[in-house]
């Protein structure tokens, strides 16, 4: 079926909250074969909520309506819609029912402004705490969520979907998969793969930069199941034919969880040491539930001092070739390993910017080191970017250099940033 989605609130537009809850329904309804065919937001105005809703009904099949529901005075949706579609607002008693007891469980004053719904609405979970519902106009069926987005995503696949699977007799089968990409650029991506995508319409791929990775999504749609699934091997074969070695993850898979699924693998840990990211890759890191299991510590070795203090760093090192240079780099690597007494380190120093450059070490040169107890490795790299964008450049290239090696054994990070050949340390 095609539908389209209408967020309101005036926080979306403000830009306070971010709207994250069209993305993860167009996501769910895409992935259950119907496509959504515009996605509008719109702020607490009476009036506008009103054109839109107007304009959705007379375009699609089924309509999406989140947020505006809840207790306050700037919840107004279900006022709006009882004057736009001419339905009066009317108690409904086990709505009303529910709210008190939420109250009565200290779940603190909510008022039945909740349980006044425009009339024909039928509440998709009378137990629940948000009282989503779904009211059929016109023969379009229109379904008010709550904004919140567990809430929303709750409401969407217990309710919403298997709904809509009821009414569409002529469902798609859908199949789609995210390819996480790093150490290309997004015309790059998109030059390897456009014949690919004049070859059979019934095949997408999308291209979304979501910095500093580009993601490739591939789709492919049919009301054949069995056809549908060939077609969508065969592309994703060949997605990852043309691009093995930069695919750093895949759907959900985060570059720092494949890292660390890897490792598990092969009862490896890694400790890390940095300088200029400032514990932005530990940090990456421990976001992944479970990476107890193998990442040891990461140590912030901002100055000369600390290198040398905590990390083993050599003062004639230092001296020598300065604090941005391989073989600071190798020994920071080194040290965090035999501190940590893991197999794997990695080492970072370099020049984040936007001062502290010179002709012969510009902003963002970068050096990376990758220590194993057969051999320490450091590569310098060429960052482009703000001091947070060459921050997070650092971070990735290290993980991903990481990655190539414990899948290819390769001590050479192979992409557009490294800025020389690999250099031992």
């Amino acid at each position: 079926m095609r539908g389209e989605i209408l967020a309101i609130g005036d926080e979306l537009l403000a830009g306070r909250v971010v709207n994250t809850t069209s993305s993860l329904a167009a996501e769910r309804l895409l992935a259950s074969g119907h496509t959504v065919t515009r996605i509008t937001t719109v702020g607490d105005d009476p009036a506008a909520i009103t054109e839109c809703l107007r304009g959705a009904l007379r375009r699609a099949e089924f309509l999406l309506v989140s947020g505006g529901l809840g207790p306050t005075s700037d919840d107004i949706t279900n006022e709006v819609v009882a004057q736009a579609l001419g339905r009066p607002l009317v108690c409904y008693p086990d709505v009303l029912d529910r709210i008190r007891e939420s109250e009565a469980e200290g779940g603190g004053p909510i008022g039945e402004k909740m349980a006044w719904l425009p009339e024909g609405a039928e509440v998709l979970n009378p137990e629940g705490r948000a009282a989503g519902y779904v009211l059929e106009h016109a023969g379009v069926p229109i379904f008010f969520l709550p904004g919140v987005p567990d809430q929303l995503e709750d409401h969407l696949v217990h309710r919403v979907l298997p709904r809509l699977a009821r009414l569409d007799h002529r469902r798609l089968h859908v199949r789609s998969r995210t390819f996480r990409l790093f150490g290309l650029s997004e015309t790059e991506v998109n030059g390897r793969l456009r014949d690919r995508e004049r070859e059979d319409p019934h095949l997408s791929i999308g291209y979304y930069p979501n910095f500093p990775e580009v993601f490739v999504v591939v789709t492919a749609q049919g009301h054949d199941a069995a056809d549908v699934a060939r077609r969508f091997g065969d592309l994703c074969d060949a997605v990852t034919s043309l691009f093995g070695e930069f695919i750093v993850g895949i759907d959900e898979e985060t570059l720092e969880a494949r890292v660390g699924r890897l490792l598990s693998e092969r009862g490896g840990r890694v400790a890390v040491a940095e300088s200029c990211t400032g514990g932005l890759l530990a940090s990456r890191i421990t976001r992944v539930p479970g990476s107890s299991g193998w990442f040891d510590r990461g140590i912030v070795a901002y100055s000369n001092a600390a290198k040398v203090a905590h990390l083993g760093v050599a003062p004639a090192t230092l001296e020598r070739f300065g604090a941005v240079s391989a073989p600071v780099a190798g020994e920071m690597a080194e040290g965090v390993r035999r501190a940590a007494g893991t197999g794997y380190g990695l080492g970072i120093t370099g020049i984040a910017g936007p001062t502290g450059g010179s002709r012969h070490k510009p902003v963002g040169t970068v050096y990376i080191s990758l220590s194993t107890p057969e051999k320490t490795a450091a590569h310098r790299f060429a960052f482009p970017g703000t001091r947070g964008e060459i921050q997070a450049l650092a971070a990735e290239a290290a993980l991903d250099w990481l990655r190539r090696h414990l899948e290819h054994g390769s001590y050479v990070p192979g992409h557009r940033f490294a800025a020389g050949p690999a250099e031992g340390a």
